[in-house]
């Protein structure tokens, strides 16, 4: 039995990897957290970032129309997280004076289960939930949610997703 040993086979998927290395690394954005006075202040600043924009009810009820389209994160009390008469998956962040309805239309009636698992215990304990989304015009279409040490990417879904609360 002959058996010859080429490296040739090998040249090529180093190769590849090394371009899909590059294009990954090339392709990366810096996100940048900033309120809207210090990004308004210092735009060139954050020229080529992805921004994300902290901001709380009041603020974000007082510049609504700067703040649309943009991705924004914010924390609040929930009030309720469901599906009630709206057409996906949603929760009310309310402070007492303002709210507005964040929500995930990727998980349409039945969420993911850790978002769920989240929400119960937010607000089991009361505690406040960080919301990241961009806001819409009906609301804040979410990215991420975030209570204590504890992070939920909405735009993926778990295998076991469909369960009721």
């Amino acid at each position: 039995m002959n058996v010859q040993h080429s490296t040739s086979n090998i040249k090529h998927p180093i190769k590849f990897i090394l371009l899909i290395i590059a294009i990954v690394v090339s392709g990366c954005v810096h996100m940048v957290k900033t309120d809207m006075d210090t990004y308004l202040k210092n735009q060139e600043e954050f020229e080529g970032k992805q921004v994300v924009f902290t901001t709380d009810l009041h603020d974000l009820f007082t510049r609504y129309d700067m703040y649309r389209g943009k991705e924004i994160e914010l924390t609040a009390p929930v009030t309720y997280f469901g599906n009630w008469h709206f057409r996906t998956w949603y929760l009310i962040l309310d402070d007492g004076v303002n709210e507005i309805r964040a929500y995930e239309s990727e998980y349409r009636i039945y969420p993911d289960r850790y978002a769920v698992y989240l929400m119960r215990a937010a607000m089991r304990e009361n505690g406040s939930v960080t919301v990241r989304g961009r806001l819409e015009r009906k609301g804040i279409e979410l990215n991420r949610l975030f209570y204590k040490d504890y992070a939920v990417n909405t735009n993926l879904k778990s295998n076991r997703n469909y369960f009721y609360y």
